[in-house]
């Protein structure tokens, strides 16, 4: 993706052009295509392209219009020629940064709403003095601000907001959320630096801002059509248009390839459309896929090998295990790790990774994550039967569930129970689960946690707005969590492409019936129906795909030493977070009774521990965090849950 960065200074004092500059010096490493900067007096931003797409030759540096608008726009405007028409410009010849700045002139902020795509915008309205940051429906860039001294600084790139001498505050509401497995929504480890949400804009003016949504992701409509085929034909139309949007002309693909249902029918459809553009099987995508035998329970070789097969082309093959964790930081000379979760192993791993596919020049790597949430992946009923139930459809709520009831060998009793149960819980505020947070936080870390996961709430009506929109909306909210581009390599970037996410395709699939996606005895009922002719069945009948189990327990095992040596000089417990003993005592649990129960969250906690010794000459005072200045509560925007 293409960096977008800038600075709006205090009224009376003018951005200087050499201060941008400087600015775009911190991540010139990821700057392939060149630096570009325009200063407007109180205002300036960068562009540093990343040419992916066809189109994106058109764009060299942030734009101003007649108006004196300055816009800097990093991504791929997948409705340009329809916005076109509506704004009389011809699209086709026309830059995506002169079609918004157009777009704003007629609609003002409501044109945000309007652009689909893959984005992440800064704009400078001047009549209004007001700055405009938004990302996409689906956040498939980020952004980041940060404001100081009456003045604010923007970069999708973290590595903007510091110098090699830089030394920051650590902010103690990220920490919570990371070590509890919570979402992390719009915090970073550094005070005061802070991500535009996804599907939302942020309105600065002055010394304040507000924060509204520009997208919906609780659907108030359903669809209705009048047999399977209609619903079937919809979203082959719906998800042939996505894939071909993210494998159009310009930069290298590289498509993961699993054995799952997700990456495999992204694969067969870029492969359909290829195939009817009358392609060669050497020009069909080429596609990435890990494995690890050593993993029983991740067998998954046979798959990918077998789509590989049909398709006439092999990938490339990459392969991974826990054990190759060292759980040690990476050396200082490795560069600076901005955000946990990286050790000396998972960078090795990353340079022979991108040693191999940089010899080709791949700049987008297609990505199925969010096919499971927005395709039904989990099968359970309950979003189904609490409709009936809200509705008062009580006949069809019996009939359904005494059909899954056969099904799930469950009596009909508990599984209307645990539709009323799922329903109220819906319907109210809930604190997080106790059970959920690890036992070895402390008990002020524990409450920051309930503190935290209530400004994480929906604090939107939710009257009059059906149960499954709302578990869709949850589902939308752990996806935005889950994206590989919010965690970066220290090595290269690439710019992800997510098909399942996109927005046309999320607007019908949010809004059908929840009986087309789930079916007793039949997950993913919609997606097999629809790709049938284009998927292996091999892979379209899998039970379940794989995951993993044994590997990370093997990994606390035959590192159990390290580990317990990490924790007894553990900064986390140093400041109060966590109990290094009751840790010690779980980790033990974990490898002695093989219970994958709490590894995950022992994961999260070991890779914190290693940023915080890897970053300790860089970090200063440990931050309670939820500065004032930035509360949402006080901000007076639309809510929105994370």
């Amino acid at each position: 993706m293409s960096i977008i960065f800038g600075l709006r200074n205090a009224e009376g004092q003018t951005v200087e052009e050499r201060t941008l500059l400087d600015l775009g010096q911190r991540t010139n490493r990821y700057a392939l295509d060149g630096t570009f900067v325009r200063t407007s007096g109180l205002i300036g931003m960068g562009f540093q392209p990343f040419h992916t797409h066809y189109r994106s030759g058109l764009e060299q540096h942030p734009v101003a219009d007649e108006c004196g608008n300055v816009l800097a726009f990093d991504g791929r405007l997948d409705n340009h020629a329809e916005l076109g028409k509506l704004l009389d410009i011809p699209a086709g010849e026309t830059a995506d940064t002169a079609i918004i700045l157009a777009a704003f002139r007629r609609w003002g902020e409501h044109c945000f709403s309007r652009l689909v795509g893959d984005w992440a915008l800064s704009l400078w309205s001047h009549a209004d003095r007001d700055l405009y940051l938004a990302r996409d429906h689906a956040g498939s860039r980020t952004l980041y601000f940060e404001q100081e001294s009456g003045g604010i600084v923007w970069s999708t790139f973290l590595e903007t907001f510091f110098t090699e001498t830089t030394v920051r505050d650590l902010d103690e509401g990220f920490a919570a959320c990371y070590l509890a497995c919570m979402p992390i929504r719009d915090l970073t480890p550094h005070k005061n630096v802070r991500a535009v949400p996804p599907a939302c804009f942020l309105k600065f003016r002055e010394n304040h801002f507000v924060r509204s949504a520009h997208w919906q992701w609780m659907a108030k409509s359903q669809i209705r059509y009048k047999s399977d085929t209609e619903y079937e034909e919809h979203f082959f139309s719906l998800f042939k248009q996505s894939v071909e949007r993210r494998t159009g002309p310009g930069a290298p693909i590289l498509a993961h390839l699993s054995g799952g249902m997700d990456s495999t029918s992204i694969v067969c459809m870029s492969d359909h459309i290829r195939r009817e553009q009358g392609a060669a099987t050497r020009d069909l995508i080429d596609t990435l896929s890990y494995y690890d035998d050593s993993e029983p329970s991740w067998n998954e070789r046979p798959y990918f090998t077998a789509v590989e097969e049909k398709r006439g082309k092999c990938g490339i093959h990459v392969q991974t295990s826990f054990l190759d964790q060292s759980f040690a930081a990476p050396h200082p000379s490795q560069g600076r790790c901005l955000l946990p979760g990286a050790d000396s192993g998972s960078l090795e791993r990353e340079k022979k990774l991108h040693a191999r596919i940089d010899q080709v020049g791949y700049r987008i790597i297609l990505s199925g994550i969010g096919g499971d949430e927005v395709l039904g992946g989990v099968p359970t009923p309950l979003p189904e039967l609490a409709d009936y139930l809200v509705s008062g459809r009580f006949d069809r709520l019996l009939g359904q569930a005494m059909a899954w009831a056969l099904v799930s060998r469950k009596p009909v009793v508990r599984i209307l129970f645990e539709t009323i149960r799922f329903t109220a819980t819906l319907y109210r505020k809930s604190p997080p689960n106790k059970d959920k947070i690890p036992p070895w936080l402390q008990l002020r870390f524990r409450k920051l946690c309930s503190d935290l996961s209530n400004h994480a709430e929906f604090r939107e009506n939710r009257f009059g707005v059906s149960p499954s929109a709302i578990s869709n909306g949850l589902a939308w909210w752990s996806i935005m969590e889950s994206l590989p581009h919010l965690y970066p390599s220290m090595v290269s970037r690439h710019e992800y492409r997510y098909p399942y996410l996109d927005r046309d395709l999320v607007d019908f699939l949010f809004r059908l019936p929840r009986e087309q996606m789930v079916r007793p005895g039949r997950r993913r009922s919609l997606m097999r129906r629809a790709l049938g002719r284009i998927v292996p069945p091999e892979i379209l009948e899998r039970r379940r795909k794989a995951f993993l189990v044994r590997g990370p327990i093997v990994a606390l095992e035959a590192s159990r030493t390290k580990i317990q040596s990490l924790m007894n000089t553990s900064l986390a417990g140093e400041y109060g977070w966590i109990s290094p003993e009751l840790l010690s005592s779980s980790l033990e649990h974990t490898i002695e009774k093989s219970d994958p129960t709490w590894s995950v969250p022992i994961m999260k906690a070991i890779g914190l521990e290693l940023w915080l010794k890897g970053n300790q000459s860089t970090l200063k005072n440990v931050i309670l965090g939820w500065p004032a200045e930035i509360n949402w509560l006080s901000s007076g925007a639309n809510d929105f849950c994370a």
